[in-house]
């Protein structure tokens, strides 16, 4: 069985209309990427490195927010980030805003919001991803958020 790419634009459209049934809630900015810019002129496009996909306000606090999605069976693996939105992640925390990455397993269809923190500490460790199990407490339950 050949599996398709993975885009990541099935989870981004999730993660867009979980936010969305939150109403007044919740607010996002979509970022505009390379790959938006492509779309809507069908040439590919040249914008500057984006900070993170979103700006997301829920309940009334704001974040950047970076949704990604993996078919890995055992970890999320860091390489999925680019280093500019590492780099970014790193000066948000240093002047005091809070920043997320999203994480959707697609081979167990589980979610995570993981603040970057977690994955700065991992990489001090030299670790290079993050297992499944030790996201556990990260596991982002939105169904509880929409009720």
């Amino acid at each position: 069985m050949i599996m398709a790419r993975n885009t990541g634009k099935p989870s981004e459209a999730f993660f867009e209309e979980v936010l969305t049934r939150l109403g007044k809630r919740a607010y996002f900015h979509r970022i505009a990427d390379a790959a938006e810019v492509r779309g809507r002129t069908g040439r590919i496009g040249f914008t500057r490195p984006a900070p993170s996909d979103y700006i997301v306000t829920i309940d009334g606090k704001t974040s950047y927010s970076e949704v990604k999605s993996s078919t890995d069976l055992k970890a999320f693996r860091f390489s999925l980030l680019r280093s500019t939105q590492s780099a970014a992640a790193v000066q948000v925390i240093g002047a005091g805003g809070e920043y997320y990455v999203y994480i959707h397993s697609l081979s167990y269809d589980r979610w995570y919001r993981i603040p970057y923190q977690v994955i700065q500490a991992v990489k001090a460790d030299g670790k290079g991803s993050i297992s499944w199990l030790q996201l556990e407490p990260f596991e982002w339950k939105y169904q509880t958020i929409m009720t």
